[in-house]
């Protein structure tokens, strides 16, 4: 029988819901290297939303996705560097806003799979003046693009009501322009982080 478009889409996401693979807290906290707690912590502050599956109150658990840990093993970079929890979440979700944009870059794969080909491009985030967010495409053969100029503004309110909001759009940029002009820089090479992540977790 022939699929319509819907079918094609409802099927296509069937595939994905099954073919994805599923971690606990333990398990998550173990690739990771780190205590449970942190993990909890970025889940109830927002920062990482359960793929899989989220706690629905008292006795239920969280599962999480390999996307989920990589997201993870970003946001515990960004923290050693005293980078606040609502800056770090409105970070991964502007991610999320260039893996769309920038899915052919990477073989059409999601992060992190799309960062691991052999052929696949070096992925590096650049945090210019504490607010100003770059992404930085380096292919093997040494040709560079850059997309960003998006902004995450520091929020005015204090407290548990602070959130860091994303302002503006992703746009190609020119590197040297952009580096010149900047006061501060923060460098986060995400393809090494989808690297070491890839190599602590089982075979699929």
């Amino acid at each position: 029988m022939p699929l319509n478009s819907n079918s094609l889409e409802l099927a296509e996401e069937q595939w994905y819901i099954v073919s994805i693979m599923a971690f606990t807290l333990t398990q998550a906290a173990t690739a990771l290297g780190v205590a449970q707690h942190k993990l909890i912590h970025l889940c109830e502050k927002k920062v990482v939303v359960p793929d899989v599956r989220d706690a629905r109150g008292r006795g239920s658990s969280r599962e999480f996705s390999e996307r989920n840990l990589f997201d993870f093993a970003l946001a515990l970079e960004m923290r050693k560097l005293e980078v606040p929890v609502s800056f770090v979440r409105a970070v991964l979700r502007v991610l999320r806003t260039f893996e769309v944009e920038a899915r052919a870059s990477l073989g059409g794969s999601p992060l992190p799979v799309g960062l691991l080909a052999a052929n696949a491009p070096r992925l590096t985030l650049l945090i210019l003046d504490g607010e100003r967010l770059y992404f930085r495409l380096e292919s093997p053969k040494g040709q560079v693009r850059v997309v960003g100029g998006m902004n995450i503004k520091h929020p005015r309110l204090r407290g548990r009501a602070r959130q860091h909001q994303g302002v503006g759009r992703l746009a190609p940029a020119e590197l040297n322009h952009v580096l010149t002009n900047a006061r501060t820089r923060i460098e986060i090479d995400l393809s090494q982080i989808a690297q070491d992540l890839n190599e602590k977790l089982p075979p699929a």
